[in-house]
């Protein structure tokens, strides 16, 4: 019974999201300059690149499902431990809220999960080195300002905040004595969203 309950509300969001929004898929890519909280790194630039599904469900709102490539970390001024790299596969719900009717301007705010895929400090499981691990995975909040064209082009800027703690274990020269290390990232770039015909 519950699994056909489940499965009828599935059907009926999906229905409605057919019937009612506009579903289109698009592109995005740009800049990070991120950070770990509590450590004494320096930001750090680098890229973020990923696809995206816009449903418009009204003039005013679109839900953007997003999955991200995006490298993070720090920029360390030691010439022991060197700079911290980061990758994640972040998967990210982004609701859209536009001033008016014909899109452009718009607020948006997300909840997101980032998954470790890699770079230069090991996942927690599985590495058997407890000095340099860090969590294999993050819950993430964003929030920014962008401008959407009608031919598809749409720049924005985000500030996105891990909420759970890297677990960052590394030098003492690199981080403070309390607190967690927290990724912290603002965002510049650009997406495009392609046209349904």
């Amino acid at each position: 019974m519950k699994k056909l309950l489940f499965i009828s509300c599935l059907f009926c969001i999906g229905n409605f999201v057919f019937l009612h929004g506009q579903v289109r898929q698009g592109i995005k890519l740009g800049l990070n300059n991120s950070n770990l909280s509590n450590t004494r790194l320096e930001n750090k630039s680098d890229f973020y690149l990923g696809g995206l599904i816009d449903i418009s469900l009204s003039d005013y709102y679109a839900l953007q499902p997003e999955i991200i490539y995006s490298r993070q970390g720090g920029k360390s001024n030691s010439t022991e431990f060197g700079d911290v790299h980061i990758d994640y596969i972040a998967i990210i719900a982004a609701n859209k809220f536009f001033v008016g009717p014909k899109k452009g301007f718009h607020f948006n705010v997300g909840l997101g999960f980032d998954f470790n895929v890699g770079g230069n400090w090991t996942p927690l499981f599985g590495s058997g080195d407890d000095e340099f691990d860090i969590s294999p995975i993050d819950m993430t909040f964003s929030g920014g300002i962008g401008y959407e064209f009608g031919f598809g082009l749409t720049l924005e800027a985000r500030y996105k905040q891990g909420a759970l703690s890297t677990d960052f274990l590394g030098s003492r020269d690199l981080f403070e004595e309390n607190g967690s290390q927290l990724n912290s990232v603002y965002q510049v770039g650009l997406a495009y969203i392609f046209k349904t015909k």
